[in-house]
């Protein structure tokens, strides 16, 4: 083997390692709980609904609403409060497996994000534990992000849209074909057969 050869076996061993150590600093990790009253304003649906303040990046926010007693779905809200008639849900993370009070969304130190109930069942995540994930944002345009030490994502909303498009947003092939589903109605919130896809070729 030659000296580059070796060298470059050992840049890319020490890369390898030093992604497989890198976890999400304590200051950057979160767990919040679905408790507490319910906001005041008028949204989409109809439901009654519950914000989480410190995930905001304006117009865009993350928060619970149900239009079913105690089956939450946790979802971006698009909108700004002077404008409460058009204060829209634009993304969701856990369409169709409503969550209970009480249930949590966190990222911990292994870089995983997590919607799990308050017995600690798993309704919905990431898959990004150990990937070296070490921070989340909610980036202007929209898109929640899992990002490396170096800023490359290493998950993105972007990558698994709902209902809508959002600006800077496409439909890829991520893995499989990503679409666009449509909700059922007004009050339940179940996937319906129309949807929109781009198709591998």
């Amino acid at each position: 083997m030659s000296v580059v050869s070796l060298l470059l076996f050992f840049f890319f061993l020490s890369l390898i390692s030093s992604i497989a150590k890198a976890s999400v600093p304590r200051s950057a990790t979160f767990k919040y709980v679905i408790t507490g009253e319910f906001s005041p304003y008028v949204v989409e649906y109809g439901g009654n609904y519950r914000m989480i303040w410190q995930i905001f990046n304006s117009p865009f926010q993350l928060g619970y609403y149900n239009t079913t007693p105690n089956a939450f779905t946790l979802a971006l809200r698009m909108g700004l409060l002077r404008s409460e008639s058009t204060l829209r849900w634009v993304w969701e993370f856990n369409r169709g497996k409503p969550v209970r009070e009480n249930a949590t969304f966190a990222l911990g130190t292994d870089g995983n994000l997590v919607l799990a109930e308050a017995d600690g069942f798993i309704v919905w995540q990431s898959n990004t534990a150990k990937k070296g994930v070490v921070g989340f944002d909610l980036l202007p345009n929209g898109n929640m992000v899992l990002y490396d030490s170096r800023g490359h994502f290493v998950w993105q909303s972007f990558d698994y849209p709902t209902d809508t498009l959002l600006v800077d947003q496409a439909l890829r092939v991520v893995g499989g074909v990503n679409r666009l589903v449509s909700r059922k109605s007004q009050k339940e919130n179940v996937n319906r057969p129309y949807s929109l896809a781009l198709e591998p070729k």
